[in-house]
C-alpha cells in the first residue's frame, strides 16, 4: 500500500448492530488469539506445536450520554447491562483511495464497566470491556 505523506488509515466507523439504537463509539480495540505451545520428544528441541483454544476480547469507549441511551435500551428490553447480547459490532475503515476493510465483531456482552471524572473534565467517558464469544472476521475471513 502507498503511504502518502505518513498517511495510512483514517478514523473508522463503528457500528454497534441492535434494533432502535444508535450510539456512538469514541474508541475501540480488539484482539483475538490462538493458545500454541510447543511440544517436545527426545532432546531439547521442538518437534511440533499444538494449538489450544481461540479466544477473543475488546474495549470500547462512548460518551456518557451515549453509555446512557444502552441503558435506556436495556430497561426498555427488561434486561441489565451486563446480559445485553449484541448480534455484532461492525468497525470499517479505508483510506480515500482503497476499498473499504471490515472487521465483524460478532455475539459481543459487556463484562466491565469503567467510570471516572476529573476536575477540568469537559465530557465524560466510560469504558466497557467486551465478551466476545464469536470469532472476529476481517474482510469475511476469520483467524481460525
Amino acid at each position: 500500500m502507498a503511504l502518502i505523506n505518513g498517511k495510512s488509515f483514517d478514523w473508522s466507523d463503528v457500528n454497534i448492530v441492535l434494533p432502535n439504537l444508535n450510539v456512538e463509539v469514541q474508541e475501540i480495540s480488539y484482539d483475538d488469539e490462538l493458545e500454541k505451545e510447543l511440544t517436545y520428544a527426545k532432546g531439547n528441541r521442538p518437534r511440533g506445536y499444538g494449538t489450544g483454544n481461540y479466544k477473543a476480547s475488546g474495549k470500547i469507549s462512548m460518551l456518557r450520554e451515549d453509555f446512557n441511551e444502552v441503558l435506556n435500551y436495556c430497561k426498555k428490553n427488561n434486561t441489565t447491562l451486563f446480559k445485553l447480547i449484541i448480534p455484532k459490532i461492525i468497525v470499517s475503515y479505508a483510506n480515500d483511495d482503497q476499498p473499504i476493510q471490515t472487521d465483524v465483531l460478532p455475539e459481543c456482552s459487556f463484562s466491565k464497566r469503567s467510570t471516572g471524572a476529573t476536575q477540568g473534565d469537559k465530557t465524560l467517558k466510560v469504558e466497557l470491556d467486551l465478551f466476545i464469544s464469536g470469532v472476529i472476521e476481517s474482510n469475511g475471513v476469520s483467524a481460525v
